[in-house]
């Protein structure tokens, strides 16, 4: 969703309003002034310091970066839905990855907002939504102009230029512009490990019909080296530096664009909100994971939808929210065995058309001062045609439809504190491979969408006009969990996470704030193919974020800023019997700012004390594999505020 403010009153869990962060769930919200201060060399570092949420930099350019929560592990995001301005950025049928997200794209400048939902309990949000919903909010102007450069280890440069300024406003419709562009090179700690990306993106915002339109066009295009994983028992006995790349031909590029028109109200929440989008998406990646050989997946997809909504308040009380969204995608993914780039076999050739249309209505009531109860649904119908260029008796077409029922309530006692309870059902559509697989005859169009069954309850509270605190306990059961076995996708079953979540901030004073952040979760399946190969892979068993933020005030208006943080990920089984663990990992960010009369001075420290374990391991013929990282990398930068 766009952002919306509610001006009468603070926003809380108890507010009637469709805002995400009054949703009987837990979320977390990250904004546009905490990124600018926070430590960022990845877009991951945006998430690192939020319980529960799990993220793992693979070291593969923009195509293999690990992003979950609540014990949804998977590459790319796969189980989690993404959002930015609007449009579903997870797309499906994509090769190595069905509901692949990629978000390398980010530029920390253009972001106003991120939001991640815990759970599926957003009527706004439907396939994917099985762990949770993150929802980005790009800016629609900022207070002045900028141009920044950054430099830092391993050949690192970055220039950004932002084009923007609240009193601007270009006649005669007023238009406001954001428009920021950005260049980022970077040789990397490993060989065949260089990255490339030249950025794009063009906003304008301006009034009409009593609301606000944007119209936003965005390119970005990338090339990347891929080292790969190395053996961890190799790297101990020194047969191969931490530094050395699997394959150096290895790497990849991609490219992104599109086209998107936002209109939301001009003021309040109540009125129409409208998003339109087509976009398209390239990638080739060349990949070796020994034993096997090298192999390239090629995708190349078009899309384009939609989200319509109207929210209902007829009084202050009461919010009726109906919608619809849609998306419509095109595309062939393909994949070949290669040598050296150049192609032997190939071993995948899909052409895919997808359509899904969605229905939701949400309404929120609130009969007395101190209980809100929320109840709403989603219907989702979805529509296959699938082309197998490799297995032309697997091709075919079909439909499928779910409903996702969703349930909640909060309790406030005190104007500070609030009890929190739901109940949801989310969804993820079948893959191509599922449904018309490439290595064997058969074929399953008729195929349910894979449901996740959830429910939560937790509490938040502000105290003392100091702390805040927030706990959650989590029940997750999933149809159909896909696990990665050896270089394949498998469904291995039906599954359960148990969970908590604890976040705890204090704000010592105005200037200086504390935090840590602590969750467990216990993923297991519920009738393993093999009496005791229980465990969820890649899951780890607990995590840990803490850190400190403090700005002082020098002399006229001279401000110095610190960011120092650590995060923590327990150990995590590599196989489903457990007796293979990657053992925990932990990693320190810091950075300082200095600000006076326009300039900004910052830099950034990250420390990775462990040198034989990273958060991204893997089981590669049955030996621990991971991507090796720095122990010490920094940047170092400079802005200048028109």
């Amino acid at each position: 969703m766009p952002e919306m403010v509610v001006e009468e009153e603070m926003l809380t869990k108890g507010s009637v309003s469709i805002n995400n962060e009054a949703l009987p769930a837990s979320v977390y919200v990250i904004t546009g002034a905490e990124i600018r201060d926070m430590p960022v060399q990845h877009y991951l570092d945006f998430f690192r310091r939020i319980p529960g949420v799990i993220t793992s930099h693979y070291g593969q350019g923009d195509v293999a970066d690990g992003f979950g929560m609540r014990g949804y592990q998977s590459g790319h995001g796969s189980q989690i839905a993404i959002y930015v301005d609007g449009v579903p950025i997870n797309i499906p049928h994509h090769s190595h990855s069905h509901g692949l997200a990629d978000l390398g794209w980010l530029i920390p400048e253009m972001i106003d907002r991120i939001e991640v939902i815990k759970g599926p309990f957003s009527v706004l949000y439907g396939n994917f939504a099985l762990g949770g919903v993150v929802n980005i909010v790009t800016k629609k102007y900022q207070q002045d102009p900028e141009v920044a450069v950054e430099a830092g280890s391993f050949e690192t440069y970055r220039a950004v230029a932002t084009v923007s300024k609240d009193s601007w406003e270009i006649t005669p419709l007023s238009v406001r512009p954001f428009l920021i562009y950005e260049i980022y090179d970077r040789d990397g700690f490993r060989d065949n490990s260089d990255y490339r990306r030249y950025n794009a993106f063009n906003k304008i915002t301006f009034p009409v019909v009593g609301g606000l339109l944007s119209l936003q066009a965005h390119y970005v295009d990338r090339d990347w080296g891929a080292p790969g994983y190395l053996s961890v028992s190799d790297v101990k006995e020194e047969l191969h530096s931490r530094t050395d790349a699997v394959n150096p031909e290895d790497g990849g590029n991609s490219e992104y664009k599109n086209l998107v028109l936002n209109f939301v109200p001009k003021t309040g929440e109540a009125g129409l909100y409208a998003t339109l989008y087509v976009a398209s998406h390239r990638m080739n990646r060349y990949a070796t994971f020994e034993p096997s050989p090298q192999t390239l997946e090629h995708n190349d997809w078009d899309y384009g939808g939609w989200r319509l909504l109207y929210d209902f308040v007829p009084f202050k009380k009461l919010s009726v929210l109906v919608g619809s969204d849609g998306r419509y995608s095109e595309g062939d993914r393909l994949g070949y065995i290669t040598e050296n780039r150049d192609i032997v076999a190939r071993t995948e050739d899909w052409h895919i058309e997808n359509l899904g249309v969605g229905l939701f209505g949400q309404v929120q009531w609130k009969p007395v001062k101190f209980l809100k109860i929320v109840g709403g649904l989603r219907y989702d119908f979805f529509s296959f045609d699938i082309d197998n260029h490799v297995r032309p008796q697997n091709s075919g077409d079909g439909t499928t439809s779910i409903m996702s029922p969703k349930v909640g309530l909060v309790i406030s006692p005190t104007k500070n504190f609030n009890l929190f309870a739901n109940k949801g059902l989310g969804f993820r559509t079948p893959s191509a491979d599922e449904m018309s697989p490439a290595d064997r005859d058969y074929a399953n169009f008729d195929l349910e969408p894979a449901k996740v069954d959830t429910w939560d309850i937790g509490f938040d509270a502000f105290l003392f006009d100091r702390l805040q605190l927030l706990f959650d306990f989590y029940r997750t059961d999933m149809e159909r969990e896909i696990r990665w076995v050896g270089s394949e996708t498998v469904n291995v079953g039906e599954s359960r996470r148990d969970g908590y979540e604890l976040e705890f901030t204090l704000h010592a004073t105005p200037d200086l704030r504390f935090y840590i952040n602590y969750g467990q979760v216990n993923a297991r399946l519920k009738n393993p193919a093999v009496p005791g190969h229980d465990r969820v892979t890649g899951v780890p068993e607990d995590y840990l974020s803490a850190g400190i933020q403090w700005e002082i005030i020098v002399h006229d208006g001279a401000r110095l800023f610190f960011d120092f943080a650590y995060q923590r990920l327990g150990e995590a089984p590599l196989d489903a019997s457990g007796s293979v663990f990657r053992p925990p990992v932990g990693r320190y960010m810091g950075k300082a700012s200095f600000r006076i009369k326009g300039w900004t001075f910052s830099l950034q420290v990250n420390y990775h004390p462990s040198k034989y374990a990273s958060e991204a391991m893997f089981l590669l013929g049955g030996e621990p594999a991971y991507d090796p990282k720095p122990v010490y990398e920094f940047v170092v930068g400079v802005k200048y505020t028109f």
